[in-house]
């Protein structure tokens, strides 16, 4: 029987020669199997072929800069699990910013410790596991009925609201999935709703994040905005997720199995408006919203 294992395939996309000849003989010489890329063009040729388990990526290359790869990565499907850590000479608050809202899980600044970034490299593939098992898990659950305490919220809106009965009408057709539509057909800011759904189903209420406390590799980009939901790190050092819409029970499955943990989630109730911003996606009516 063979003994072989499964060596970790690290992606490693730069301009310049030497920074990709050290990187690759440093992660060969830790286990890794490695694949270099001069360019982002290059890049997306190698990941036509293969599918590394992280990438390691350059910001300031020509024709495509590593802001527009990761953009494209992010959008496909195939490639959209696969967490992307920065390893760029920029050194700011803005070109980080842009680089965690186009879905980068850690950024490292050159020159930079090599131990520093094989611990980088190694909290990657934790994540890549943690990803592709919550991807798993979504494709496989069954899907459950929201609708009940949907009909309940709405009827504890109306009473918050004091809404007369020719209002209420206009949301007749609103679906559980869409709730915040009713922000536009009430005339009322959907804060209004956020906060109404927070104290409907008893947990707190946030109008403003710290980019600083999200925790970029709990969840994958394209998952936190399809969902409108991010994870956070709090000050007692205990996770939780601050999300839009708390009564899609699939979603709480999901969240609870990335949280890998049986305690109770920790949750928070945040307007689309809140979470938009640190997603990178445009402001958009409410009923386009996820």
């Amino acid at each position: 029987m063979s003994t072989d294992t499964v060596r970790p395939l690290i992606l490693c996309v730069d301009d310049e020669a030497e920074m990709l000849r050290f990187l690759k003989e440093s992660l060969a010489r830790r286990g890794y199997d490695v694949l270099t890329a001069a360019s982002g063009q290059q890049a997306m040729e190698t990941l036509r072929q293969a599918k590394p388990d992280c990438i390691l990526l350059d910001i300031m290359m020509p024709v495509m800069d590593g802001y527009t790869l990761c953009g494209h990565l992010q959008r496909q499907e195939s490639t959209a699990t696969i967490p992307v850590i920065f390893v760029s000479g920029l050194d700011s608050a803005p070109a980080k910013s842009l680089a965690f809202s186009l879905g980068g899980v850690d950024y490292v600044v050159k020159p930079f410790d090599l131990q520093a970034l094989l611990d980088k490299v190694q909290a990657c593939l934790q994540t890549r596991t943690r990803w592709q098992d919550l991807q798993q898990h979504a494709d496989l659950r069954p899907k459950r009925s929201k609708t009940a305490s949907f009909w309940e919220f709405r009827e504890f809106l109306f009473e918050q609201l004091r809404l007369p009965h020719e209002k209420q009408t206009l949301v007749a057709e609103v679906r559980p999935a869409k709730l915040y539509t009713m922000a536009s057909l009430l005339g009322i800011d959907e804060r209004q709703i956020a906060q109404a759904l927070a104290a409907f189903l008893k947990l707190p209420y946030r109008a403003m994040i710290n980019p600083e406390e999200i925790r970029l590799e709990m969840l994958p980009a394209a998952y936190c905005r399809t969902n409108l939901v991010v994870a956070i790190q709090e000050s007692s050092g205990e996770n939780a997720f601050v999300l839009t819409n708390p009564l899609d029970l699939d979603l709480l499955d999901s969240l609870q199995r990335a949280s890998r943990s049986d305690q109770k989630l920790r949750l928070y109730v945040a307007s689309p408006a809140t979470l938009a911003p640190l997603l990178g996606i445009p402001q958009r009516p409410a009923d386009h919203l996820p």
